[in-house]
């Protein structure tokens, strides 16, 4: 069984993408000459991004793992907590909110964990291959990091500033975020308290370790999530 992580700053569609892959892949089973119509428009009612259904299907079926099930580990977090994230960093803060992540990674990445995981999503076996997307500052923490870097092979979804706060901006996604709680998504992007600011400082930090943890780097500035989902179905077989 392997373990695939994926890596990125906040925006760049981990998480949506991830279900993606993951939906791909529960279609290998058997061989696939066409991707079926009724999944394709399943996916396309929750994943932004361009499906082009039977191309996809023809072109992924050679490589396609097994069953692969995805879990984000935020929502993981948040059931197992029973509160939300920003909830967590309220009562918590940032270290404490570390400390849960850490714990909640460590169990996952154990047969019990994952098996617990999957019998909320339907599933009764343990699949082949698991595709974990992890949050935006999981490897940050020294103990998270040896953690990805003992039991997975990382994928980095690699975006630029500007792409990642357009991202942000169009899905309304940075509110909520308690680690942009500082930041004004109508500022200018050259303002000090602009998403791109704050981005930036971000990723002068995290882009550093993110490229160090990464197996393999994507760069998906323009690409639609379905084209990015090949890419990783690609990146697979490496």
């Amino acid at each position: 069984m392997a373990v695939w992580a994926l890596i990125g700053f906040m925006g760049c569609g981990k998480s949506s993408i991830g279900r993606l892959v993951a939906s791909f892949c529960e279609l290998g089973g058997s061989p696939l000459r066409e991707f079926p119509a009724a999944a394709g428009r399943k996916m396309a009612e929750n994943l932004p991004g361009s499906l082009e259904s039977a191309a996809a299907g023809r072109k992924t079926a050679e490589n396609l793992p097994g069953a692969m099930a995805f879990i984000d580990l935020d929502a993981e977090i948040e059931v197992r907590e029973g509160r939300s994230i920003p909830e967590i960093f309220a009562a918590a803060g940032e270290a404490g909110f570390r400390a849960i992540e850490r714990e909640t990674l460590e169990a996952l990445l154990t047969v019990g964990g994952v098996s617990e995981a999957n019998s909320r999503r339907g599933k009764a076996h343990l699949p082949s291959d698991i595709l974990l997307s992890l949050g935006g500052g999981t490897l940050t923490d020294e103990g998270s990091r040896e953690l990805v870097k003992m039991n997975c092979k990382c994928i980095y979804l690699r975006a630029s500033v500007q792409e990642l706060a357009k991202n942000l901006r169009e899905d309304g996604a940075a509110a909520g975020r308690p680690m942009l709680a500082g930041a004004n998504p109508d500022a200018p992007a050259d303002a000090p308290d602009s998403l791109e600011s704050c981005i930036t400082a971000m990723m002068a930090v995290r882009g550093p370790i993110y490229e160090k943890a990464a197996d393999i780097i994507l760069d998906i500035d323009g690409l639609d999530y379905s084209d990015v989902a090949r890419q990783i179905l690609n990146s697979f077989s490496r």
